[in-house]
């Protein structure tokens, strides 16, 4: 059912859910899933997860048990304490009936409890990190709790054995040889099972190994089971690789709260933020008003949409909500590295190397502060720590890239931007840092490859089509070069879009189509004036447009201007002009002279830029005496 319509009893149904679905992850050694659970529990109103909601209640005085009376069962789960089904209650059990031992257990849970003490020994074990005894401890048990504890061991000590065996850390492609022969034989051992937490491991195995269809299904299969796993969801939003395989997967998937939050995931991995996401966001907020994880979303969309001043205020106000979340101070660095706030970022950097760097997101902002200071070096150092504290955080690897980059490594760069495509294909700073890398290497080709990746990513981001650009005009393909700052304009800002205008004009300047040059000044000055920019500032559209006014006055036509363009005139335009000559060269009337151009318009353009300091005063003080001696002799032939 969507969010926005969700009745109370179903906001109590969840906050139970909730419950049980921390419980279960911190048993299965989940933290990540089980932390975020937890957070969004707390972020539910209090009144649909306090009294008399709770999952317990004082029992009345008859049904209390004598001390000598056993317990019906040494451990309940908070399923036998929920409210039995009445008029106007909801549903304490979600999904089909289950079958009961004799002692009204779940028949899953009977073998929890029978194992519950060797489940506790391997699971002190577990998190001191002795995945091999975790293993050997569970390796006869049956309860599902203790099964997928004793594989997830299996499959953690195979991943730390592997990482030790690689030559250079995170190498993801020695990786997956290294891991095979260890999930191999795991992956036939769960190839039947169909417990949700065991179907997000098998899939966690086959992403492990680039499997990724296996992977779709099972974790598609474990969401639908267990809804509350984030981290089933999150490994599954790394899969979608494109906007028609996420539409494909949302109508496989129940509607639930959990798909919005992973469809708002997606889309900001897919760099499609757009006002749909953001308005996802306002609907889950009316349910989870206290969602930290919903603002800092929110900032994020602000942050893609590169809305930097919003989104800045809404990271403030995601720190002062809690001043200890780390999860997205790197991308809050990256922003503020953008805006070119190196004291704020100083002090973002001071405050939580105090609270805790050896967080790879730490690392990261530091890292970003280091390299704000030109610093490279101490930069790269952090992001390489940012990695080796928790091989997830992939995105190192395109900062560390860039760093490369300013140090004029291009090899070291490219081999960065290379590991970090390996493992996310959808990371267009890569792609963009691939195609400077090979521009600084002068392999042109193999630029416009990459650029051409990074603009099918971010079709509406202007800084990548301008790049594209800039390698064909490197090349003389002035029409494809053309044809990519048309591209950029969609997506420019208010401060891009003259840039761009301008080397519109330029280029078909070059390539002697004058009148096209033309129409992008009168459009540079339409925004000029309309954001009140100053003359000087518009000094050059203005000489442009002066002197193609003045094509009939201009014998042989001039090609001085500020940006060196060729001659305005054509071959045409010089058979139009002769066409308005005697044989003597003399004028045969001012208005066949004056039907190529707007003097009157050329006059007060150029007395505008005669009246500024600007580099084209000479020029346009020039034309204007040409203008006036040729309106002289006009007025002396009356």
């Amino acid at each position: 059912m969507p969010s926005s319509t969700m009745s109370p009893d179903a906001k109590i149904q969840m906050a139970h859910d909730l419950r049980r679905s921390i419980r279960e992850l911190r048993d299965r050694g989940l933290m990540v899933s089980a932390k975020w659970a937890s957070e969004l529990l707390s972020a539910l109103p209090k009144e649909y997860r306090q009294a008399p909601h709770l999952p317990f209640s004082p029992p009345p005085q008859s049904h209390i048990l004598a001390p000598q009376s056993p317990p019906s069962h040494p451990r309940p789960s908070i399923g036998d304490f929920l409210p039995s089904p009445g008029p106007g209650s909801f549903n304490a059990e979600a999904g089909p009936s289950r079958g009961r031992t004799m002692h009204g257990i779940e028949l899953e849970e009977e073998y929890d409890i029978l194992e519950e003490d060797e489940f506790q020994l391997a699971r002190g074990y577990f998190d001191l990190k002795e995945y091999d005894r975790v293993a050997w401890v569970l390796k006869d048990t049956k309860g599902s709790r203790s099964k997928f504890l004793k594989y997830y061991s299996i499959y953690l000590s195979a991943d730390r054995k592997a990482q030790e065996s690689l030559p250079h850390f995170l190498d993801t492609k020695e990786e997956r040889l290294a891991l095979y022969p260890a999930l191999s034989p795991l992956l036939s051992e769960l190839k039947d099972e169909k417990d949700p937490y065991l179907l997000y491991l098998r899939g966690l195995c086959y992403m492990r190994l680039d499997r990724r269809p296996p992977a779709v299904k099972c974790l598609m299969d474990s969401v639908r089971q267990k809804p509350y796993n984030w981290s089933a969801w999150s490994q599954m939003a790394q899969l979608v690789y494109s906007a028609d395989m996420f539409i494909s997967m949302k109508e496989e998937l129940p509607s639930s709260p959990m798909l919005t939050f992973f469809a708002i995931s997606c889309m900001l991995d897919l760099h499609t933020a757009t006002e749909l996401v953001m308005s996802m966001i306002k609907e889950l907020l009316e349910v989870f008003p206290e969602s930290i994880h919903l603002k800092a979303q929110r900032a994020m969309v602000y942050y893609h949409m590169r809305d930097f001043e919003t989104a800045e205020r809404e990271f403030d106000q995601v720190q002062r909500s809690d001043p200890f979340r780390m999860e997205e101070v790197d991308i809050y660095s990256n922003m503020l590295y953008v805006m070119n706030k190196q004291a704020k970022l100083g002090k973002l950097a001071h405050e939580y190397a105090e609270i805790d760097r050896n967080r790879a997101e730490v690392c990261c902002l530091i890292g970003n502060y280091y390299s704000s200071r030109a610093d490279h070096t101490k930069a790269i150092t952090y992001f390489k720590r940012s990695l080796m504290l928790n091989r997830e955080y992939l995105p190192a690897w395109t900062l560390m890239g860039h760093e490369f980059v300013e140090l004029k490594n291009s090899h070291a760069a490219i081999e960065a931007y290379r590991k970090a495509i390996d493992v996310n294909a959808k990371d267009y700073r890569a792609w963009y840092g691939l195609g400077q890398a090979y521009e600084l290497l002068d392999m042109p080709m193999y630029a416009i490859e990459y650029y051409n990746q990074a603009t099918s990513l971010r079709p509406y981001d202007c800084r990548m089509w301008t790049a594209l650009a800039t390698v064909y005009e490197n090349l003389k393909r002035l029409p494809d070069a053309i044809l990519a700052h048309t591209r950029a304009l969609l997506g420019a800002d208010r401060i891009q879009t003259p840039t761009i205008l301008l080397k519109l004009a330029s280029l078909h300047s070059s390539l002697n189509q004058p009148k096209e040059a033309v129409s992008f000044h009168r459009k540079i000055l339409a925004l000029g004036e309309k954001s009140n920019l100053s003359v000087m500032d518009l000094a050059q559209s203005y000489l442009f447009i002066s002197e193609w006014e003045l094509r009939d006055l201009l014998s042989p036509p001039s090609p001085t201007n500020l940006n060196s363009h060729p001659h305005l005139h054509s071959h045409q335009d010089q058979q139009d002009q002769h066409m308005n000559m005697n044989v003597d060269g003399n004028v045969v009337e001012d208005k066949d002279i004056n039907a190529g151009g707007d003097w009157a318009l050329a006059s007060q353009y150029l007395e505008k830029v005669a009246s500024t300091n600007a580099l084209q005063r000479d020029r346009a003080e020039e034309l204007l005496r040409l203008l006036r001696i040729k309106e002289a002799r006009m007025a002396a032939d009356l």
